[in-house]
């Protein structure tokens, strides 16, 4: 009787331990997938919201982006306001259609910087969330990935959206170019990865932030013929917020190194672009955002892409003689100054409580 109460009771006791281990193990297997839910880190979508508008900057300084990673920190700071850009998402025409054949999204943008204004387009096909560019259409510069058949010189990114650790190579990249005067036909690799997340810091426009970063490399060689005539990469870190559901990018840098000795071309340029509007303008960046338009004639055009209140306006000639003064003016976008100068090079100096900035006229 003992025995079987006994046995009885252990049995109770058993199975009483496999339902709390059974309980645990479910709680831990809830636990464990809730958590990779939430430590995701990827780039929903290629395509920003319709209307996004990025402000075009410039920087003194090379920044550090690093080799990426997990939980990093990257702090970016000392831009100078150059204008913005808006971006639409369009429907192809029938001629672009034709010219760029599988396109079914183009991402067109305009960009204006002082008095100027320039377009350009990204042709992109969309599949089932696999995103390849089929063209680009800018000032001076259009890039056909049309080589080889049905669309396999396309320059293909990957599935979105894009996760952590994620990376791809397409290694049959081809196409056409023309790029000024110059035209001929390129092949190459683009390399997208998903290369870091952390936090990204902004303070020039108040902005901090858990993001992930995507990563593209378009490294090509040129032809003329058959003949190959220089190479071309492009390099982009484009920053996007985890939780940001309209895709569009909080900072992006654009490095494109172009040589072509034949041709005398030697470019090495980067644009760099925050989409993050700032809560409040760095007051010791605004200054920095005046510029003059050069050769000047009967009028002194002063531009600036952020609003400058109590200014005080001073030139002098390169002996330091005053030529003219001014004093709590407004700059919102353009002032002129109708002032009669002799033909020679002259400083203007701007100033307010957020400190100076000298820059050089020139009157021809």
């Amino acid at each position: 009787m003992d025995f079987f109460y006994t046995f009885e009771s252990k049995l109770i006791e058993y199975h009483f331990i496999e339902k709390t281990i059974m309980k645990i193990k479910l709680l831990f297997l809830l636990l464990m997938l809730t958590w990779i839910g939430f430590s995701q880190n990827q780039v929903n979508s290629f395509y920003s919201t319709n209307g996004f508008v990025s402000t075009a900057v410039t920087n003194p300084n090379t920044l550090n982006q690093g080799s990426g990673g997990i939980n990093q920190n990257w702090t970016f700071s000392g831009f100078v306001s150059l204008g913005t850009t808006t971006y639409t998402n369009v429907a192809p025409t029938t001629a672009e259609s034709s010219t760029y054949p599988g396109t079914n999204t183009v991402i067109a943008n305009s960009s204006t910087q002082g008095i100027t204004t320039t377009t350009g387009k990204m042709f992109t096909k969309n599949t089932s969330g696999t995103v390849s560019i089929t063209g680009i259409d800018s000032a001076g510069l259009n890039i056909n990935f049309n080589g080889g058949s049905g669309g396999s010189g396309n320059a293909t990114l990957g599935a979105f959206p894009l996760v952590y650790p994620f990376t791809n190579t397409d290694n049959n990249v081809s196409g056409s170019y023309v790029y000024g005067t110059n035209s001929g036909t390129f092949s190459g690799t683009l390399t997208t990865t998903v290369d870091g997340y952390g936090v990204l810091n902004l303070p020039d426009y108040s902005y901090t932030g858990n993001v992930t970063r995507l990563k593209t490399v378009l490294s090509v060689t040129l032809f003329l013929s058959i003949f190959p005539v220089g190479t071309a990469t492009q390099t982009t870190f484009a920053y996007y917020e985890n939780n940001d559901t309209t895709n569009n990018f909080k900072f992006r840098s654009l490095n494109t190194v172009v040589v072509a000795s034949a041709a005398g071309i030697n470019q090495n340029d980067t644009t760099m672009e925050i989409g993050t509007m700032p809560v409040m303008a760095n007051s010791s960046i605004i200054l920095q955002s005046v510029w003059i338009k050069n050769p000047v004639q009967n009028n002194i055009e002063i531009n600036s892409t952020v609003s400058i209140e109590n200014a005080n306006i001073t030139i002098t000639d390169m002996l330091g003689k005053s030529i003219y003064q001014a004093k709590n003016e407004s700059i919102n976008g353009t002032l002129e100054i109708p002032v009669s100068l002799n033909k020679g090079i002259y400083l203007i100096t701007i100033e307010n409580e957020n400190g100076s900035i000298t820059k050089k006229i020139v009157k021809s």
